[in-house]
């Protein structure tokens, strides 16, 4: 990654850091649909500088910065992200295009799923094998529900298809600092996320 784009969320007393966030992440979805490739794939990634894990029982959390990067500058022009968080340009500041400074720190950013609660799946598991509630639920003995809420920062967002809310879970893992192995270049999904991708921290 070469060139990146800051933007900052600035919340107010009528609109919280979180919904600020659903906000914004759902215009950035927009744009990056926008500019998708035929396997719906993108080329601009998204970080989060301020970025922070679950820790002495406090949430992970996002901060208030988004970073938008790219390989070549033109996929940030393309992308014309100003014009699509014109809307909330009272709640956002959003930076010129700049290059990437020099860094020996890397970072990923995922999509984390869940794996749902057990009465989810034991009702699913019934319906489609028309069995009982305890034919059902003794298929999921040892089963450990995956708290992923408590983990990592997650973004509440609405599907364009469905109407249905969701939660997009962040997952952040660092990353080795072994530059001879570093890939240069990757496809990203229309969130900007790649498990594989390896971004430069700064």
């Amino acid at each position: 990654m070469k060139h990146y784009i800051d933007i900052t969320l600035l919340p107010s007393d009528d609109i919280g850091i979180h919904f600020l966030w659903s906000k914004v992440m759902m215009q950035v979805h927009l744009a990056l649909v926008e500019i998708q490739d035929a396997t719906k794939q993108v080329p601009v990634a998204t970080s989060f500088p301020e970025y922070r894990e679950y820790m002495n029982n406090k949430p992970g959390f996002l901060g208030q910065k988004l970073r938008l990067m790219a390989l070549d500058r033109a996929d940030l022009v393309r992308l014309d992200i100003n014009k699509w968080l014109r809307r909330l340009s009272d709640y956002v500041h959003v930076k010129e295009i700049a290059p990437v400074p020099e860094t020996d720190s890397y970072e990923s950013f995922s999509r984390e799923n869940t794996k749902g609660s057990l009465e989810k799946h034991i009702r699913r598991r019934m319906k489609r094998h028309e069995e009982t509630y305890e034919q059902a639920l003794s298929n999921y003995e040892g089963y450990e529900q995956d708290d992923v809420k408590s983990r990592v920062p997650f973004i509440k967002l609405k599907s364009l298809t469905s109407g249905n809310e969701f939660c997009l879970n962040i997952d952040r893992k660092r990353v080795a600092d072994n530059t001879d192995e570093l890939p240069t270049h990757h496809r990203f999904n229309t969130y900007g996320l790649n498990r594989t991708a390896i971004l430069p921290k700064f």
